[in-house]
């Protein structure tokens, strides 16, 4: 190919009208997606409305569903939340047992050294 056509060709293309800017079309409609649950969030701030054209971060999503299944998606926010509590309860019973180890540890340690006090 020349370059006088090259130039032809590229100069054509420039040319040519942009295609009008107009809505996309979305035959799937709002979709629903339920969010993990993190720190002070509630069941309302789990649930958000959404179009396939919005940005989602995978990270936070714990579901998708079709704009007219609200029903499942407060199901699904329901077990996250009880999912969520019972992981913070289980890490409260944790933390609880491990400072209790902790205290007996401190307890022994503080006997044992007394019992080498009395043997000096």
């Amino acid at each position: 190919m020349k370059k006088s056509e090259l130039k032809y060709l590229i100069k054509e293309a420039l040319e040519v009208p942009a295609m009008e800017m107009k809505e996309p079309y979305n035959e799937i409609g709002d979709i629903i997606l339920v969010m993990k649950p993190m720190k002070n969030m509630g069941m309302d701030d789990m649930i958000r409305k959404s179009s396939i054209y919005d940005t989602i971060n995978m990270n936070e999503i714990a579901g998708a569903y079709m704009g007219n299944n609200m029903s499942g998606a407060e199901k699904a926010a329901r077990e996250g939340m009880k999912a969520y509590e019972a992981q913070k309860t289980a890490l409260k019973k944790e933390m609880e047992e491990y400072r209790a180890a902790k205290e007996a540890i401190a307890e022994k340690k503080a006997k044992a050294k007394e019992l080498i006090m009395k043997l000096k």
